[in-house]
């Protein structure tokens, strides 16, 4: 993925999401709509994750260059997706505990009010959805790992129009059917969903961050060198989304350095130490 593309389509969003955060805010306390008040949070909360997101790519730019870290960057965007999804997760839990309370204490709705900036909130998030989607598409080389520091802007976008559409339906309802319990409603089950989302990101990035085995690539490296050498000892983990790195150890005579450069071409890797068992004896 391009870093700087993502950056500058990461800053438009957060601009376009903290107007419409305020607008939701305002209106869905002066309309006592907890569907509208949850979504306005919701994306105050987004907005947070996207300046952080945001960050981590001038981050990620300004110590490109740098020896400092030894694989490189890229935890960063990962830490920063890690980061993100606990904001997510934590969006979701207050929304469902807002969404309980309302429903046990109901308020009047101003319901014209909330319905008009619902919509135009819904508008907006489709607008950030369209700009960020040709990115979020963009995969890395091997099983379609992703940037997880976009992944979960976008997920927080994806969000917020998901519990935008809930909040419309709901004020709908409410408005011509009577429906008013509905509004809690929806957004207990809008909370649900993102806290759904958000784990499956926390599981993501934290099976990098503990560089937990990556056991397909692993086995992928054992069967197609089967016939060549055999490792008495092989690692392989995730240094970012898309880097691997391996260790091993081998008491083949065949050229380490041809083994390498086969290796090499299976994944991107930024370090391949292989030991040589016989050269130690």
């Amino acid at each position: 993925m391009n870093e700087l593309n993502a950056e500058k389509k990461t800053l438009i969003v957060i601009i376009l999401t903290l107007i419409t955060m305020v607008a939701e805010i305002i209106a869905g306390y002066l309309s006592h709509s907890m569907a509208l008040f949850a979504d306005g949070w919701h994306m105050g909360t987004h907005a947070l994750a996207l300046s952080l997101t945001f960050l981590t790519y001038v981050f990620i730019r300004r110590f490109s260059d740098t020896t400092s870290f030894v694989f490189g960057t890229g935890k960063f965007g990962v830490l920063s997706g890690f980061t993100s999804s606990i904001l997510l997760g934590i969006t979701g839990i207050f929304i469902i505990a807002e969404s309980f309370e309302r429903f046990l204490n109901p308020l009047r709705i101003g319901l014209n009010e909330a319905i008009l900036i619902a919509i135009i909130g819904f508008f907006v998030n489709l607008l950030c959805i369209i700009i960020m989607h040709e990115n979020e598409h963009e995969h890395c080389n091997h099983n379609h790992s992703k940037d997880y520091n976009f992944k979960a802007a976008y997920l927080h976008i994806l969000a917020d129009l998901m519990t935008s559409v809930f909040a419309i339906g709901a004020l709908f309802a409410a408005k011509y059917l009577g429906w008013n319990f509905l509004d809690p409603i929806v957004g207990f089950i809008g909370g649900i969903v993102i806290c759904f989302w958000a784990f499956r990101l926390i599981k993501s990035t934290t099976i990098i961050l503990l560089d937990t085995e990556t056991e397909d690539l692993k086995h992928e490296v054992q069967e197609n060198l089967a016939a060549k050498i055999k490792f008495e000892e092989l690692h392989v983990w995730r240094v970012s989304e898309c880097e691997f790195a391996l260790i091993g150890k081998t008491n083949s005579r065949h050229d380490i350095n041809n083994i390498k450069s086969e290796i090499s071409n299976m994944a991107k890797f930024t370090l391949i130490n292989i030991e040589s068992i016989n050269d130690t004896d």
